[in-house]
């Protein structure tokens, strides 16, 4: 089977799928979401993502979530789709109710979809070894980035105007000037020979693979540090690194049309992509 979703328990082909238009997903985007990258039939960093899926519900309020269940029903998805190498999407709503504003009182079940798509990795893989070419834009987003939320217009506008530039990514910037991370994609550079990310908060997303990359970098011994840096300071890091769960660990070799650099993968960059697939390697083999 090509793909699969999960509608509230119920497995059916991903085109079959449908939610009320009162759904308070549809109408409000009040919902959260996680994406998992699925290798050999695995959900990769899976405890990672739920614990990160219950922080989001947590911070939004959404109630009645059995992570119990909704775990079964991922293992379920995945193994009736017989997807090996994809995505699994999950994405919870606060529910069905009439539509106002406030939370419905009492509280209504909230929406679980989970979705099953093969992933096809060459593409990405290709750009990993090559790099990618992004594009500056102002941050537009809400004050609460640091939830996983549906609410994606200022991400989909920005990557839009990317891939307009013929831009592979959109990196976000403040208007104190400062980067803040991409439109799907945590940032990550080097600079002095240190592995530095912008600090967390509420003003980005505690990405999984940006976490997985920290406990990388203590084994390779390569010094980390949280860090503020302008658009003009990234342009003259050393390298610069989008890291996501589809991405992995992808260069950057442009930003604007400039070399990063010398306009090639740098030397971080490839030995965080050979600690990520022997990460994955050692987790495939336990």
């Amino acid at each position: 089977m090509e793909s699969l979703a999960c509608l509230n328990g119920e497995l059916m082909p991903v085109d079959q799928a449908r939610v009320p238009v009162l759904d308070r997903g549809f109408l409000f985007g009040d919902a959260v979401y996680e994406v998992m990258r699925l290798y050999q039939g695995r959900c990769w960093l899976e405890m990672d993502h739920a614990a990160r899926l219950r922080r989001s519900l947590g911070e939004m309020e959404i109630q009645g979530v059995d992570f119990g269940r909704l775990a079964a029903r991922v293992q379920r998805a995945i193994e009736v789709s017989e997807v090996r190498e994809g995505t699994v999407y999950i994405h919870i709503t606060r529910g069905v109710a009439p539509r106002a504003h406030v939370f419905p009182d009492p509280p209504v079940p909230p929406t679980e979809l989970i979705v099953i798509l093969p992933y096809d990795d060459a593409p990405i893989g290709r750009l990993r070894a090559s790099g990618v070419n992004v594009l500056s834009h102002p941050d537009l987003r809400w004050k609460r980035c640091d939830v996983k939320s549906t609410n994606l217009l200022a991400n989909v506008l920005a990557c839009q105007a990317a891939q307009r530039a013929g831009c592979f990514e959109a990196i976000l910037f403040g208007e104190d000037g400062q980067v803040t991370e991409a439109t799907h994609t945590s940032v990550l550079w080097v600079r002095g020979g240190r592995l530095e990310g912008t600090p967390n908060g509420t003003g980005i997303l505690p990405g999984m693979t940006r976490q997985l990359v920290l406990r990388l970098v203590k084994n390779l011994s390569l010094p980390w540090a949280e860090s503020r840096i302008t658009l003009d300071e990234l342009r003259a890091a050393e390298e610069v690194l989008l890291v996501g769960t589809t991405m992995e660990v992808l260069p950057v070799v442009r930003i604007d049309g400039a070399a990063v650099s010398e306009g090639r993968p740098g030397p971080v960059a490839r030995r965080l992509q050979d600690a990520y697939l022997a990460a994955i390697e050692h987790w495939l083999s336990a």
